[in-house]
């Protein structure tokens, strides 16, 4: 049970959920999630993401999925957040083969870099490669000495990840994979 993000294309989940190709619109998207309301235990439920015409929300076993419009009402990007008040164990958010949750940030550099990808040291618990965006949620403050910073940031994981169509030159060819055409007449 994983969710696979793919580069320039969009965002597979589970089986038998369904692959959601960016250019969906908000109707396609649930047409493609309405017959498996049983397996998303809170349904698909509107949500409010500011920049967005339309979001959309649901959980996944450890994980809370978002889908996100763009100003053309398609679907321009997924995020995912790791949910630890859920006790099922979380689906693995795959990305070329990497799971991107829930391993710690230092090593997940390492195999991003591994697969060839520039991609740079985390800063402030974020890393931004491209369509990728893994960020941490701000852990609990422990009590520091007045007036110190630490000198380098603690080991930590990635809780969510924001992934978004790459370019939007491929918007279009989105949207054609989405909306397949209507079948000729036969004029026979």
């Amino acid at each position: 049970m994983t969710i696979d993000l793919l580069p320039g294309h969009g965002v597979r989940l589970p089986e038998p959920l369904p692959e959601l190709p960016f250019g969906l619109t908000e109707t396609a998207v649930r047409a493609l999630l309405a017959p498996h309301d049983g397996l998303l235990p809170d349904g698909v439920r509107n949500t409010f993401v500011c920049g967005t015409r339309w979001a959309l929300a649901f959980q996944l076993p450890g994980v809370s999925v978002t889908l996100c419009s763009d100003d053309d009402n398609r679907l321009r990007s997924v995020t995912l957040n790791r949910n630890p008040g859920d006790d099922r164990p979380a689906c693995p958010v795959g990305y070329l083969g990497i799971d991107l949750l829930g391993w710690p940030a230092h090593e997940l550099v390492e195999a991003l870099r591994a697969e060839g990808l520039p991609v740079p040291d985390p800063t402030r618990g974020t890393l931004r490669h491209g369509p990728l965006h893994l960020c941490r949620h701000p852990a609990p403050r422990r009590p520091s000495t007045p007036g110190r910073k630490p000198r380098h940031e603690e080991p930590f994981a990635f809780d969510c990840v924001s992934f978004h169509v790459d370019t939007w030159t491929t918007r279009t060819e989105a949207a054609e994979t989405a909306a397949p055409a209507e079948p000729a007449e036969n004029t026979g």
